[in-house]
């Protein structure tokens, strides 16, 4: 997705500085919850923004890691919060997956979520164990075909986009590969390297460093297009699966109920730092694009997302683990 940062936030959402200290400011803590353990592209993406929001509302904003349940236990702590402006989450995919694989979830995507805005996105980069004789995709299918259900993929949880890319890879092969969940990016990396899962999709950078220690080797890339990070790996769509395409996007959501000049002036924070040289260059390092959306364009994202992600988890029979 290419990056946006609009005219109209940079010149008329960010209020004065009286108006800024009536809502938000005064040294008060602020958190950003993250529903994953330490150590995937959302923990790292909220670390980095986290303390140039701090500057920017006079805040003390730290990060808490709260896995558990594929991204629902610190989704609901953050959304049965206060509706003061000082709990977010940095939300992935799942918040949009999840809603399709849970009978009843403790919170509405839609109706307990105040968005503030989508802030970035990332290609998902498949990685194999050494151990696997597998040099390209093409050879990765033809092994999986001759060898059913003996391979294994890790991931974050069911609703993740490491997850879906997955499931659409194995739906686009027509193979069958075993689904092993962990509570967070960090933790699926860590499987992968000791070999405890086959292969993995992670994040551009991660990747990245991974596949020159030696511990992993890339295959592919999902989308259209190669990554700017590792240009030499193939996109999926090169490589004969345009339908494996599944982005991670992350953005930031605050309780229903918080004031709306609160959720503009955090927005107004999140475009401003997003417009920074430093973390823009940083972010790209990283093989995020910068999204930097309004609040009302995060909420009809949501709406558009919410149906095209029911439609593949019942195709492909996903559950939660």
């Amino acid at each position: 997705m290419q990056r946006r940062i609009l005219a109209a936030a940079a010149a008329g959402l960010l209020l004065p500085r009286g108006l800024r200290a009536q809502a938000l400011g005064g040294g008060r803590t602020m958190r950003i919850i993250v529903p994953y353990s330490p150590g995937g592209a959302t923990d790292a993406l909220s670390r980095f923004l986290a303390p140039r929001l701090s500057r920017l509302l006079d805040l003390n904003v730290v990060v808490e890691n709260r896995a558990g349940g594929n991204s629902i236990v610190g989704t609901e702590a953050a959304l049965r919060a206060a509706p003061d402006g000082l709990t977010l989450a940095m939300i992935d995919l799942a918040f949009v997956v999840n809603p399709a694989m849970y009978a009843s979830l403790p919170y509405d995507a839609q109706r307990d979520a105040a968005p503030v805005g989508l802030v970035a996105s990332a290609a998902q980069v498949l990685l194999l164990h050494p151990s696997v004789p597998a040099r390209n995709l093409g050879e990765l299918v033809a092994l999986a075909k001759a060898r059913p259900g003996q391979l294994s993929f890790g991931s974050a949880g069911a609703g993740t986009a490491v997850r879906i890319a997955g499931e659409q890879f194995r739906m686009a092969a027509g193979i069958e590969i075993l689904h092993v969940p962990y509570r967070g990016g960090g933790e699926a990396q860590a499987a992968i390297a000791s070999g405890d899962v086959s292969m993995i999709f992670s994040g551009e950078a991660q990747a990245k460093v991974m596949a020159e220690s030696g511990r992993v080797r890339p295959v592919a890339i999902t989308g259209p297009r190669r990554g700017r990070r590792m240009p030499e790996v193939p996109s999926f769509a090169e490589a004969g699966f345009p339908e494996v395409d599944v982005v991670t996007i992350n953005g930031l959501i605050a309780p229903a109920r918080t004031p709306p000049a609160v959720v503009q002036q955090i927005n107004a924070a999140m475009l401003q730092a997003l417009r920074e040289p430093e973390l823009e260059q940083r972010l790209l390092e990283l093989g995020f694009e910068i999204v930097a959306s309004t609040p009302e364009e995060f909420a009809g994202w949501t709406a558009q997302q919410l149906p095209k992600w029911e439609a593949l988890v019942r195709s492909a029979g996903i559950r939660p683990e």
